[in-house]
């Protein structure tokens, strides 16, 4: 068996946040005075299913008994807005002694000004590393020292569609909370000290992350499949470097402000709590007289060759990416949406799914293959990844490549689909179980442009995908012309099988890598 070190592929972002890939273009504010009782009936075995039980020794050895299907229930979602535009979106579990805060600006990375990619990471990065209080400032270790003593730490974050300040508390402390975070994101001082130690955090990080074969794989294939469009941007050592004070001041001047805001409550409190809490601490917080900013919005603009071979001498292991096209996150894309989330699952959703079987499983080339897809207002990217050893990277690429085309011909059957479904639907029953995990649901819908009302069709749009729905979108979207793909490790330790595919390869040393051209050569 051929077994090659398994490396993470995550995206990599500037200290202080997650540069999350699957939020959407920022959308509309909720509407106004809104409840809606979300409340749906499952049935399958992913909630206590029926199913033979397993032969072993009495009371030790069986699994316990199936339980009664149960259904899953979304709470209410209750939403109002305050006389400057600032949208509040509140959640109650009175069950629950605890509650979780997210005030969050529809503006991420994809609000970066053109050529200066790294400015709304860094902006939301140094949001905690000191604001005004009070009339005073107050640096970040005294910050970090305020959340600590209402028994939570400040989780600041930007990511596609949304940039974000979060706590959860228990109930006797949600005024101290929302005051603490609202002078974090409205009064926040950018101190240019705390943007040179942030800009070496980032700068150190960046090092680490060219050390990987995988992430620099990762990091090459969303330049090369979306190209010189917000989506594409990635923000190298270079642009680190470019980063001032006055682009993040500029940032703060432009995106955040009330009318681009959404105050996301979920916990052990009620609407006229919530109300009169947003009212206290964010309801002067005026707007600016200027119109509401909006973000570019724009199709891939693929770079260079399909394939992008680069080399990095000495490395460990080969990390091999491929990119397939995705719906976007617009109206006209709204019916393909669960048959692309049934797709995607499929392929890369889980242990069992396709790409894992076929790299890891039968093959034993990978600790791990795997897929996930990202949709905007301009279009989407399905990704796979995995990493191999460098002779076996050229037989890797084919796998992937292989199996994402390979889905227009081979539909899922009955069983491997109501896994895949089984995964989809208990990825999202898991989120409703804590505040935290259904603030950040429902700020996924918010950075997404979503209806929270939508939420009530996800599991039933999931669970009525067919087959042949999965068939015909692999065949709308997934074809071989479309893919794009990356290979990053030692060429010449990758021997024959990379080298046979030169002709149709842009091949470029580490050294030279630069995300920020308009091509790749």
């Amino acid at each position: 068996m051929k077994v090659a070190p398994a490396c993470p592929n995550a995206r990599p972002s500037l200290t202080g946040g997650m540069a999350r890939g699957a939020l959407d273009a920022p959308g509309n504010a909720p509407a106004l005075s809104r409840r809606s009782a979300l409340a749906l009936a499952l049935t399958g075995p992913w909630l206590g299913g029926a199913g033979p039980a397993r032969a072993g020794s009495p009371g030790q050895d069986e699994p316990p008994p199936p339980q009664p299907q149960r259904p899953l229930e979304l709470p209410g979602i209750d939403s109002f807005a305050l006389p400057n535009g600032l949208a509040v979106v509140l959640v109650q579990r009175p069950a629950l002694p605890v509650v979780t805060l997210r005030l969050l600006v529809r503006a991420g990375p994809e609000a970066d000004p053109p050529g200066r990619p790294g400015v709304a990471a860094m902006t939301v990065a140094l949001w905690s590393k000191g604001a005004r209080r009070g009339g005073k400032l107050v640096p970040a270790a005294t910050l970090a020292r305020q959340a600590e003593a209402l028994g939570s730490g400040l989780d600041t974050e930007s990511g596609w569609g949304a940039s974000s300040v979060s706590l959860t508390v228990t109930r006797p402390r949600v005024a101290d909370a929302l005051s603490l975070m609202a002078d974090v994101i409205r009064h926040p001082v950018l101190a240019p000290d705390e943007l040179e130690r942030a800009r070496a955090q980032a700068l150190d990080g960046w090092r680490v992350t060219l050390g990987s074969p995988g992430e620099v794989a990762g990091m090459v294939l969303r330049r090369a499949f979306w190209g010189d469009v917000p989506h594409g941007q990635v923000a190298q050592a270079a642009a680190l470097r470019r980063l001032r004070r006055d682009d993040l001041l500029a940032f703060q001047a432009r995106w955040v402000r009330p009318d681009h805001a959404v105050l996301v409550l979920v916990g052990d409190l009620d609407a006229g709590q919530a109300r009169a809490l947003a009212r206290r601490w964010l309801g002067d917080w005026a707007a600016p007289a200027l119109d509401l900013p909006q973000a570019l919005v724009a199709a891939p603009r693929p770079l260079g060759a399909p394939l992008v071979l680069v080399d990095m001498p000495g490395s460990g292991q080969s990390g091999v990416a491929v990119a397939a096209p995705y719906i976007g996150s617009g109206a006209a894309e709204r019916p393909q949406r669960y048959a692309g989330l049934v797709a995607q699952a499929v392929l890369g959703g889980g242990y069992s799914a396709r790409l894992n079987q076929e790299v890891r499983i039968r093959r034993g080339l990978s600790y791990g293959a795997s897929g996930s897809a990202e949709s905007f207002a301009g279009g989407g990217m399905f990704s796979a990844h995995a990493s191999t050893a460098h002779a076996t990277a050229a037989e890797v690429l084919a796998l992937l490549r292989g199996e994402i085309v390979r889905l227009a011909d081979a539909p899922p059957g009955a069983d491997e689909l109501a896994a895949r479904q089984a995964t989809l639907v208990g990825s999202f029953a898991r989120r409703l179980e804590t505040t935290g995990g259904l603030a950040a649901l429902l700020a996924g819908q918010l950075a997404q442009g979503r209806p929270l009302a939508d939420l009530q069709a996800y599991v039933p749009g999931v669970l009525a995908v067919t087959p042949d729905q999965v068939q015909a979108f692999a065949r709308a979207h997934w074809t071989g012309p479309a893919l794009r793909a990356v290979v990053v490790g030692d060429l010449a330790a990758a021997g024959a099988g990379l080298a046979a595919l030169a002709p149709e390869a842009s091949r470029l040393p580490l050294g030279e890598l630069n995300l920020e051209s308009d091509k790749l050569r």
